[in-house]
């Protein structure tokens, strides 16, 4: 089950503002949709700006009721339970990824008409895992053994050993109002959301996506997680430079 957003309706303020939108909030279960709920948001796109997920096994979702803030909104209730204050020169999202992982144990073994001949188990954690990895499944094929000359058979199996889980942090997307010059990828600590305190944190500096990609698609995990001193904290942000082609040296755009 996931949680998802639309835009209902335009909202015509005064004849001289903007406009807003009115926004519905859909629990979608089997490919089939229903509305639960509705909130305003004060500018006339939606861009990417709400985002479920869940934590301790609670659904919560980031959402944009006004252009500078991100909020946190309970879910099913649509209740919402905190977040950013409006400000004027606040920071303005237009994207929000939150990454998920599992732990999942393959097997294989290796069969002939001796019986089993071989066989090993490993464990590994899948960030951001697609659909077919939350399928266990198991699959054979045959093989003449090089040494032996027998037939042999060799069978894989995928088992999950944990549900689909949330990190306890995301990322957001956006500038500071009027501010074309501060596009900014930003690391939110989710942390205490079921408090409704959301913590924004500026660690990777200007980040220019590229052209028509999401935050989700930018953002690879790479060896998040996993049991490796040296990769377990990388992540890979997919962004554009601008090089001077005389010298090859890294160019401020807005120097």
């Amino acid at each position: 089950m996931k949680y998802i957003a639309k835009i209902l309706s335009d909202i015509e303020y005064s004849p001289n503002a903007w406009k807003g939108l009115k926004v519905g909030v859909f629990k979608v279960k089997d490919n089939l949709e229903e509305q639960i709920g509705e909130y305003e948001r004060n500018y006339s796109s939606l861009y990417n700006t709400f985002c479920h997920f869940q934590k301790d096994a609670k659904d919560f979702a980031l959402y944009s009721p006004n252009y500078t803030v991100t909020r946190i909104m309970e879910l099913p209730s649509c209740k919402d339970i905190g977040g950013e204050e409006s400000s004027a020169g606040g920071f303005c999202p237009t994207d929000y990824f939150i990454p998920t992982y599992m732990e999942q144990e393959t097997s294989w073994e290796t069969t002939s008409l001796r019986g089993k001949i071989g066989g090993d188990i490993s464990r590994r954690r899948i960030n951001n895992p697609k659909e077919e990895d939350l399928t266990e499944n198991s699959e054979s094929r045959e093989f003449i053994h090089q040494t032996s000359n027998e037939l042999c058979k060799i069978t894989t199996s995928n088992r999950l050993l944990t549900p689909l889980s949330y990190y306890p942090f995301g990322f957001i997307a956006g500038c500071i109002w009027g501010d074309d010059n501060s596009w900014k990828v930003q690391y939110l600590d989710l942390s205490e959301v079921e408090k409704g305190i959301i913590k924004r944190e500026e660690k990777f500096g200007y980040i220019e996506l590229p052209d028509n990609i999401s935050l989700r698609d930018a953002i690879k995990m790479y060896g998040y997680g996993r049991d490796s001193e040296y990769y377990s904290n990388y992540i890979r942000i997919n962004h554009v430079q601008t090089f001077d082609l005389r010298d090859g040296k890294v160019v401020d755009p807005f120097e």
